[in-house]
């Protein structure tokens, strides 16, 4: 007899090798059950803690159909595939064609929650049923997030954004498995992934993407960018694109005048100019004597003589293609080029965003006899908007070269380790960005800026007017309104960089397009006339999952869903909980606290 259970016993498991089941059919004797409890991928969350992209597990639905094949008899298989049918909706005639390909499995369903899975399977199809527990992946991608944040492919894999670049902090560590034995049960609990908390706010990253979609909208403009980040620390508040694809980080553009402020700067540190010197302008200059080209002012404006602070807040193309020559006579092509990239120009920036250009910057070699005049007006060289913003924010920073970032913070298992910024070093001085501050205060008070203003706060900025460069050479039809700026000026908190590209809806310079949308923004960001809107969470409608939660946790839960009821039975972990995983939230929760015996899946 022993002999004969023992044979049995091989048998069964040769035929079902592979095959886990979460049942114990009642007519064979089960040695071995065993399923896999996926890891869970991180968490990521907003500035304020809100859940921006979670792993749920979900449950699926397996028929065997290998050993349905072999073990059912015709009429059995009638009637399990008439039971199946009304069980998960698939029709008889899917089923039947199943059972006589060659396939071993067919999906038939998937379900939020072990209970309601079990429902739909009877004892009449339970032991060809496998139930798994596989990961979904839910994030919140309105508002410009999905580019931050970024996907995941059908395998889990991390395709870009925040998914990819922090791929081995978010990615789980180690499976999880519930082991059957005839005598007992023993659940390993996966090792999740850590979670990232982002410095984006998403009550500000929807407004300022909405902001820009507005202006793109009002000036028929073929698109726009905007990033708003912490002058002090690089972290990125908010960063919005209109376009279908990520130019700010994947593509360039010149910047046009709004580059002006550094190259003033770096000609002052090296001695190109002093504070004392006067510019004249005619509306009119060429560069390189023999070479016919002309550059010229907006509207061929005579701005007459210039010092260098009448010069950079009325934009004058002609004082700034002097001061590039004088950057070109003090430093030479190569030392001048070098400046430049010290500048962030030409290379990455270090945004954690995959996939970010190098922007565009010849070597000094390569460059033509225009180019050292161009760069100081922001022409011939192509920017990213991080690049830009990173190489802009040394005003407010006090001199820093800081990386613009989008994590915070991990938490780990049993801590929470905030993320420092990133200081490249220092670009220029404190005594000279003292002397830069009130130059780029002036802009917006008195010269090319002024509808940037905002009544009650101090601004500083620079307008840009970029003509977009084709085959032929510059476009007099097309153009980037740019206009970038930081605030307030006696303690700067935000640095703001906004692009709008090729406004057609009449005028499209930066003081009259991008001015106004930051002074918009400024406004909404001190509530500044403006009712407030509140983000209501990704997941506000629907419960999670608070399984192993202690009483803090759930305390906490309940405060990030604003509930403020909350019923509690027994103590130790959460063990069962109402609402139910995945079903929407009532005005309170009630969870049963007990101590796991390892049985639930």
């Amino acid at each position: 007899m022993l002999y004969f259970l023992l044979i049995l016993c091989v048998a069964v498991f040769a035929v079902r090798a592979g095959y886990f089941s979460l049942f114990t059919e009642p007519d064979l004797p089960v040695i071995l059950g065993v399923n896999r409890i996926p890891s869970l991928r991180g968490s990521i969350y907003d500035s304020q803690g809100r859940l921006l992209a979670s792993d749920s597990i979900i449950y699926e639905a397996w028929l065997d159909l290998s050993y349905l094949r072999l073990s059912a008899s015709t009429e059995q298989l009638d009637r399990i595939l008439k039971n199946i049918e009304l069980a998960f909706g698939i029709s008889y005639e899917r089923l039947l064609d199943s059972v006589q390909s060659t396939r071993n499995f067919l999906l038939l369903g998937t379900s939020p929650t072990n209970e309601e899975m079990l429902r739909r399977i009877t004892p009449l199809t339970r032991k060809y049923i496998s139930l798994e527990m596989q990961r979904e992946r839910l994030a919140f991608m309105e508002y410009g997030l999905d580019r931050i944040i970024g996907s995941l492919d059908k395998s889990g894999l991390p395709l870009n954004g925040i998914e990819l670049q922090y791929d081995d902090i978010l990615s789980g560590k180690a499976d999880g498995v519930i082991r059957r034995t005839l005598m007992s049960v023993k659940r390993e609990e996966p090792t999740n992934g850590n979670d990232i908390y982002l410095s984006i706010n998403v009550d500000t990253q929807k407004m300022v993407y909405e902001e820009l979609h507005r202006t793109v909208e009002k000036h028929d403009a073929d698109g726009g960018l905007a990033l708003l980040m912490e002058s002090k620390t690089g972290k990125v508040v908010a960063y919005a694109g209109t376009y279908n694809w990520d130019l700010g980080l994947m593509g360039v553009f010149e910047p046009g005048s709004s580059i002006k402020p550094l190259f003033y700067s770096l000609a002052l540190s090296v001695g190109a100019i002093n504070e004392e010197m006067t510019f004249d302008c005619t509306g009119r200059i060429q560069p390189v004597p023999g070479l016919n080209i002309i550059i010229r002012d907006v509207e061929g404006e005579r701005h007459g003589v210039q010092t260098f602070r009448e010069a950079l807040v009325n934009s004058c193309n002609v004082a700034t293609v002097q001061i590039g020559g004088k950057l070109l006579s003090t430093l030479g092509k190569q030392d001048m080029y070098s400046a430049i990239v010290e500048m962030g120009f030409g290379r990455l920036s270090g945004v954690d965003l995959p996939g970010e250009t190098a922007g565009l910057l010849q070597r000094a070699n390569e460059w033509s006899l225009i180019s050292p005049f161009q760069f100081p007006i922001g022409q011939g060289l192509g920017v990213n908007i991080f690049q830009i913003v990173k190489a802009l924010n040394i005003f407010p920073s006090g001199g820093q070269l800081i990386t613009p970032t989008f994590a915070r913070a991990i938490r780990y298992e049993d801590s929470f380790v905030n993320i420092p910024k990133k200081v490249e070093g220092t670009l220029f001085s404190p005594q000279l960005i003292a002397t830069m501050l009130p130059v780029l205060e002036t802009v917006v008070t008195d010269g090319t800026g002024k509808l940037a203003r905002v009544d009650g706060i101090r601004i500083a900025g620079k307008t840009g007017t970029a003509q977009k460069a084709g085959v032929g050479g510059y476009n007099d039809e097309t153009y980037y309104a740019i206009f970038y700026g930081f605030f307030p000026v006696e303690d700067p908190v935000y640095t703001l960089y906004i692009v709008i590209d090729t406004p057609k809806a009449g005028i499209y310079y930066g003081g009259f397009i991008a001015a106004p949308l930051f002074s918009s923004i400024v406004k909404k960001l001190y509530k500044i006339d403006v009712e407030e809107e509140k983000y209501e969470g990704v997941y506000a409608w629907k419960m999670p999952d608070l399984t192993g939660y202690s009483l803090r946790d759930v305390s906490e839960v309940a405060g990030l869903y604003g509930i403020e009821t909350l019923v509690i039975n027994g103590s130790g972990q959460v063990i069962k909980q109402f609402p139910d995983i995945g079903q929407p939230l009532e005005d309170f929760i009630e969870v049963w606290l007990g101590v796991d015996d390892g049985n639930a899946l």
